[in-house]
């Protein structure tokens, strides 16, 4: 596990993902994952590998993220029909679910196979992204908005930071699976549910 930079984003108390949260249209990037800890779909009823481990372990640890983050994009969506404690407890889930992914994806280290260390980098690096991201939803929240024009400024940033967000980690989902040399990573997420559920 790489270790925490001395930037520190104020963050809510870490919460549990909450399972159930309707995803919204495909056009956010990464469909729901469906429940489950993403097992191969191997039916042999042998252990999975490694490899198959870990990338259950990557594919639904990202898939609850997006559950919870494209819920809150759907919010933020209309927000003159919220109320400023709506729009700002919808902030906070942002900042708790992003918390609880790096933290989850920072405990999973690098996964025992041949692009191993490749591998861990570019969670790592996804990690880097979602605290940027997270950087900029904690100072859209704070003090009360002086009018409804700087909270409708406010959500704006915050939906452009979700979006970005997403799209990170589409594209880090997109990057463990074509890694070089990786063919035993390439097959792992081919071949398990979890992975295949967050295809576009």
């Amino acid at each position: 596990m790489r270790p925490r930079t001395g930037r520190d984003v104020t963050r809510p108390p870490r919460r549990r993902r909450r399972p159930g949260l309707a995803l919204a249209a495909l056009v956010v990037g990464l469909p729901v994952v469906a429940s489950g800890c993403g097992a191969s779909d191997d039916d042999s009823g042998s252990e999975p590998t490694a490899a198959e481990s870990w990338a259950a372990d990557v594919c639904s640890t990202v898939g609850a993220w997006t559950t919870t983050i494209t819920d809150a994009r759907t919010t933020l969506s209309t927000p003159r029909d919220l109320s400023v404690d709506e729009i700002e407890s919808t902030f906070a889930e942002v900042r708790s679910a992003t918390s609880t992914l790096v933290d989850e994806l920072g405990d999973l280290g690098a996964p025992d196979t041949e692009a191993g260390d490749e591998a861990q980098k570019r969670i790592e690096s996804l990690s880097d992204q979602m605290h940027e991201q997270a950087d900029i939803v904690q100072d859209a929240s704070g003090d009360p908005p002086q009018g409804m024009s700087e909270l409708l400024t406010r959500v704006s940033t915050v939906s452009g930071a979700v979006a970005q967000m997403i799209a990170d980690a589409q594209s880090a989902i997109a990057d463990l699976r074509a890694l070089d040399g990786a063919q035993e990573l390439e097959d792992a997420f081919a071949g398990t549910t979890s992975c295949q559920d967050l295809k576009g």
